[in-house]
């Protein structure tokens, strides 16, 4: 037969239940239908808080009273006290954040100002880092959904297309101009790569077809995404990592910029590469 010990104390106030509660929750779920008592008794609660205890466990929605001269408490099943705590908890957050929502009408107007003053003086950094990977995949996902004009992207054969593709096709939907600058077949000394370009191109055309799609002559400097760029310094934003060739992709990281200057610059690197130093597809085909 099982009985109760500490493990089952110990679960009941991982729970979220103190000393006391649990205690009697325990030995009440063991007893079944109890007198306060005899629940005093297994328990070790004192006899001055057991009752207290019930009528706390009660209010949760954890055990029955049955009433009568003495009352008689029930415990519920073990499923029913989860679902329970769930929902008690539940209802505590959504009051917690009401509360919260409530002091954002004093808390916005007080302290923005002072938020606005200190960020006047602080000058962002030119460039942040993420690690080649998932978390520049992810900042690039991002970026693609706040585009709002323009996304161009460089890359040797795009491997990664596969990740963001769903976010390219959303872009497309939206009327965003994307261009993609791979790298000439020929420049492509790896049979692996030359594979992956294959199978970037094959979706492109067939999925995305909406892209634009051009073939860098000479070994490209710099890889990444530039979206929304201004020749006015006013917008644009982008990730970039630099050619280094023997350097496992583990031990790179790409970079982030929000500075309008230079993803001009960029931009205009790009432009340049595209008009005057690339291939279309029928020309390398």
């Amino acid at each position: 037969m099982a009985t109760v010990g500490e493990e089952q104390i110990r679960l009941l106030k991982e729970l979220g239940l103190k000393e006391y509660p649990a205690k009697t929750l325990a030995h009440l779920i063991e007893l079944g239908e109890s007198k306060a008592p005899e629940l005093s008794s297994a328990s070790g609660v004192p006899k001055a808080r057991i009752y207290g205890v019930l009528d706390d466990l009660a209010d949760r929605g954890l055990v029955e009273v049955k009433p009568g001269r003495p009352a008689k408490y029930r415990p519920k099943s073990p499923n029913e006290i989860i679902e329970r705590i769930i929902h008690n908890k539940k209802a505590r957050m959504d009051k917690e954040i009401e509360r919260i929502e409530d002091l954002r009408g004093d808390f916005e107007p007080v302290f923005q100002p002072i938020y606005e003053s200190a960020v006047k003086k602080t000058r962002e950094p030119l460039l942040k880092t993420v690690s080649v990977g998932e978390p520049a995949e992810e900042e690039t996902r991002l970026m693609y959904e706040e585009a709002e004009k323009e996304i161009d992207i460089v890359s040797r054969a795009m491997e990664w297309l596969p990740e963001v593709k769903e976010s390219l096709e959303e872009a497309l939907k939206r009327e965003i101009q994307v261009r993609v600058l791979l790298l000439a077949p020929d420049q492509l000394e790896d049979e692996e790569d030359k594979t992956l370009q294959e199978a970037t191109r094959k979706t492109l055309e067939e999925e995305l077809s909406g892209v634009k799609v051009r073939f860098s002559k000479f070994i490209l400097p710099l890889r990444g995404s530039i979206i929304d760029p201004s020749y006015d310094y006013s917008s644009g934003k982008a990730i970039f990592l630099v050619e280094e060739r023997g350097v496992p992709f583990t031990l790179r990281d790409a970079a982030i910029t929000e500075n309008p200057s230079l993803v001009a610059g960029m931009k205009r690197y790009f432009d340049l590469i595209w008009e005057h130093e690339s291939l279309g597809i029928k020309e390398i085909d």
